[in-house]
């Protein structure tokens, strides 16, 4: 049976590119969206347009950030106490939705979050809601691959010089420089004594 659901979406912590991703994951997972509502600032009414229209969401124009954050509080909490949902879900990474979270939780409603992990407060958002999803797993998964994939050839390039490396050679280098080293010392020494002693000759002359 789908679950009735009510989707709030924070235009201005989120990009617009991920849209269908949120719509794609809540219709694959049985949900039933009944109310589609989008927040955003005027100056990101041209980026959003496209995807808003074609989703047929409910547009609420804000004037600033403090203003779109109190009206998805004001209509969360008026789905919440309406009691006719299964699940209300927020498109957004602001932290302080996460009271909002726990008061969706407290009255039995699932509590789910879209999010970007790179825009921040993951682990914050997995404390507050029931369900939250990373709107960019791939790009982030690829990141990871690249650098274990980076480390790995380092490591090969790392393997093919050793392989390469004259050990026998290496050692008589070796042994060739320490021999130098120790000539080297041992002549300062005979210099420096010999210095000493045609100071101490030059002195007792006088």
């Amino acid at each position: 049976m789908a679950k009735d659901l009510a989707l709030f979406i924070d235009c201005d912590r989120i990009d617009a590119a991920f849209m269908s991703v949120i719509f794609d994951y809540l219709q694959n997972h049985g949900y039933n969206i009944c109310i589609k509502k989008a927040y955003v600032g005027k100056d990101n009414v041209d980026i959003w347009y496209n995807q808003l229209e074609r989703q047929y969401c409910n547009v609420i124009l804000g004037n600033t950030q403090a203003n779109i954050n109190m009206k998805i509080s004001v209509d969360v909490a008026k789905a919440l106490y309406q009691g006719r949902y299964h699940a209300i879900a927020i498109a957004s990474n602001y932290k302080e939705f996460g009271v909002l979270a726990s008061s969706i939780r407290m009255h039995g409603v699932e509590a789910l979050c879209f999010y970007q992990a790179s825009k921040g407060n993951e682990i914050f958002l997995k404390r507050a809601y029931n369900i939250i999803y990373d709107l960019e797993p791939t790009q982030s998964k690829t990141h990871v691959g690249s650098e274990i994939e980076s480390a790995h050839d380092t490591l090969e390039a790392f393997e093919s010089a050793l392989e390469g490396l004259d050990m026998k050679l290496l050692e008589a280098n070796l042994s060739n420089d320490t021999t130098t080293s120790k000539q080297s010392r041992s002549q300062k020494v005979a210099q420096d004594t010999k210095a000493k002693k045609s100071t101490k000759s030059s002195t007792t002359k006088k």
